[in-house]
C-alpha cells in the first residue's frame, strides 16, 4: 500500500476548508443572525438595532434575533461579539463611544477596537447640542464662552459620567474655547437633567432629539449644536464652528460591526443590506432626532482611526487618559 506525504495531506486538507469557507460565504446566510446589542432593551439605541435588523431579515430572508448584553459602557458585549467566529452570524450594534471614545481613556481594555473586530458600517450620528434652563442668564453660546472666559471655574456642565459622549463634548468645547468650566458626572443623563434643571449645576450636553422635546415644552433653552451642519430639526440653533469654534464636531455615532476576519462577500453583503435599511429609514430617522450616514466598511474603519487620535489627544489634555 502506497504510503501517504503528510504535506501532502496537509495541503489538500487546508484547501478542502477554504472551498468549505467560499461555498458557505456564497450561500451566506444559511441560518439566523444574532445581533448583539451593548444596551438595555428599551433604549434609543435598541430601537435602532430593532429596526434595522427587521429591514436585514426581510432583505436577506434569514431571522436576525436582537441580544441585550448590556453593562460597563459597551465592553461586556464588544467582549462577547470580538469571541465568536466572523461568519456572519453575530453582528453588534456599536458606538463611537465604544470604539474610539473607550480605548482612548482606559489603561486597559479587553478588545482592541482596530484588531478584534470587522467594520460594517456607521448607520447614523447623534448630534450633541448645549443646554441651559429656560430661566438662565446665558442667551446664547457666545455670551456662555465670554462669561467663562472671564470666570474661570465658575460654570459648571454635567454628564451622564467620566468618558460620555457628553463630557467628550464638554471638554472638547473647553478646550477649542480655552475656558475652565468644572465637570460634575453622574450616574446617566437623566440624573444630570435633573440637576441642571434644580439649579445645581449650569449647562449639559444632550443629544438633540431629547433637547427638542424638553425645548419644546419650555423647559431648557438650547445653545448650540456639536454638529458640522446645523440640523433639519433644529434649523434656527448654530453651530460651534459658527460662534468661532472652528472644526469642532462632537456627533457621536452608532454603527455595525461584527467578528475579526470576515469574509470580504460577508462583509459586502451585510453592507448593502444595513445601507438599503437605512435609506429606507432615513425619514424616520431624521424624525428621531439622526443624522443618517449609511457609511461603507472602509468608510467606518477610517473614521475609528482618526477618532481614535481626536479623543486619546483630547483626554490626554483634560487628563482623563488611562483611567484604570
Amino acid at each position: 500500500m502506497p504510503s501517504t506525504n503528510p504535506f501532502k495531506l496537509l495541503i489538500g486538507m487546508a484547501g478542502f476548508a477554504l472551498a468549505l469557507q467560499a461555498y458557505a460565504a456564497d450561500r451566506y446566510p444559511s441560518e439566523p443572525i444574532k445581533m448583539i446589542v451593548p444596551y438595555a432593551a428599551g433604549a434609543s439605541t435598541d430601537g435602532l438595532a430593532r429596526l434595522v435588523g427587521q429591514d436585514v431579515a426581510e432583505d436577506l430572508k434569514q431571522p436576525v434575533v436582537i441580544e441585550n448584553h448590556a453593562g460597563a459602557g459597551g465592553t461586556i458585549a464588544a467582549d462577547y461579539v470580538k469571541r465568536q467566529p466572523g461568519n456572519g452570524y453575530t453582528l453588534m450594534l456599536t458606538t463611537d463611544g465604544i470604539l474610539s471614545v473607550n480605548p482612548s481613556i482606559y489603561k486597559k481594555l479587553n478588545y482592541d477596537p482596530q484588531k478584534d473586530f470587522t467594520p460594517l458600517s456607521i448607520a447614523v450620528t447623534a448630534p450633541l447640542v448645549l443646554a441651559v434652563r429656560t430661566d438662565s442668564p446665558y442667551k446664547t453660546a457666545q455670551q456662555l464662552i465670554d462669561f467663562a472666559r472671564k470666570n474661570p471655574e465658575k460654570l459648571s456642565y454635567g454628564s451622564a459620567g467620566v468618558g460620555s459622549s457628553q463630557h467628550m463634548a464638554g471638554e472638547l468645547m473647553k478646550a477649542m474655547a480655552g475656558v475652565k468650566i468644572t465637570h460634575v458626572p453622574y450616574r446617566g443623563g437623566g440624573p444630570a437633567m435633573n440637576d441642571m434643571l434644580g439649579g445645581h449645576i449650569d449647562m449639559m450636553f444632550v443629544q438633540s432629539a431629547s433637547a427638542k422635546e424638553l425645548a419644546d415644552k419650555g423647559t431648557i433653552r438650547i445653545l448650540a449644536i456639536g454638529s458640522p451642519q446645523r440640523n433639519k430639526q433644529l434649523p434656527d440653533v448654530p453651530t460651534f464652528s459658527e460662534i468661532g469654534l472652528k472644526g469642532y464636531d462632537s456627533d457621536t455615532w452608532y454603527g455595525f460591526n461584527m467578528p475579526a476576519k470576515a469574509d470580504p462577500k460577508v462583509v459586502s453583503a451585510l453592507n448593502a443590506s444595513i445601507v438599503k435599511s437605512l435609506k429606507k429609514r432615513q425619514e424616520q430617522l431624521e424624525r428621531l432626532g439622526y443624522g443618517v450616514v449609511a457609511s461603507s466598511s472602509d468608510e467606518m474603519r477610517r473614521n475609528i482611526e482618526s477618532n481614535l487620535v481626536k479623543w486619546r489627544d483630547l483626554a490626554k489634555q483634560a487628563d482623563i487618559y488611562q483611567m484604570q
